[in-house]
């Protein structure tokens, strides 16, 4: 006599209950975790359910949504994942951005900064200063700040002098002059004349 194919199996009614839990969990981050095992299961009871050949019905329709439970468990978690790589690597860019790591992308592409020559003023009372011009541009379609470290070197490369511009809130475009080295002592005033000034490090925020 042959086996009924609509005979009732517990593993296809196990099966589908499974099924239906794993797809509505699938959806949900974190919790999806176990719904990838729920579905895992509803897949091996529909299988047993299916050999069987009992409640062939509901075994198929229990693997359908096994499959369809872990499958979209599988996407959901690389797309949280994908996402939480991006937010990590943009907090990332940030932070490098603010910490001077990427002068060299931000003044690729962010700001041009140009260095005038070093002046000494003496004034009509006999008192000096000194100032270098230090021009800025905003390069960027949104209002930023931007911090430039300068360093003066001479015909060795030794340091002799370090300031730092602060251009705050430049607008989009928006170019501005700053004067830097206006604190130099003035016993230093002959080699900087003659010194090698450049960008050390360019931070936005």
């Amino acid at each position: 006599m042959g086996k009924d194919i609509n005979s009732k199996s517990g593993f296809a009614t196990a099966a589908l209950v499974l099924g239906i839990i794993g797809v509505v969990l699938s959806f949900i981050p974190i919790i999806n975790n176990a719904a990838f095992v729920l579905g895992a299961l509803a897949l091996i009871f529909a299988i047993v359910a299916l050999v069987k050949k009992k409640s062939i019905a509901t075994a198929v329709a229990a693997f359908v949504l096994a499959v369809a439970s872990m499958g979209t468990t599988l996407a959901m978690q690389k797309s949280v994942g994908d996402a939480l790589e991006k937010v990590g690597d943009e907090i990332s860019k940030t932070a490098d951005d603010m910490s001077g790591n990427n002068t060299e992308d931000i003044l690729k592409n962010d700001v041009q900064v140009d260095l005038g020559q070093f002046e000494v003023i003496e004034s009509e009372y006999g008192l000096q200063s000194s100032k270098l011009v230090v021009s800025v541009n905003n390069k960027m379609s949104k209002k930023k700040s931007f911090s430039i470290q300068i360093e003066a070197v001479d015909a060795d490369g030794k340091r002799l002098a370090d300031d730092t511009i602060y251009a705050n809130d430049l607008n989009a475009g928006q170019s501005q002059d700053f004067e830097a080295f206006t604190l130099v002592q003035s016993d230093k005033y002959e080699s900087l004349k003659t010194a090698t000034f450049k960008i050390v490090s360019v931070s936005k925020v």
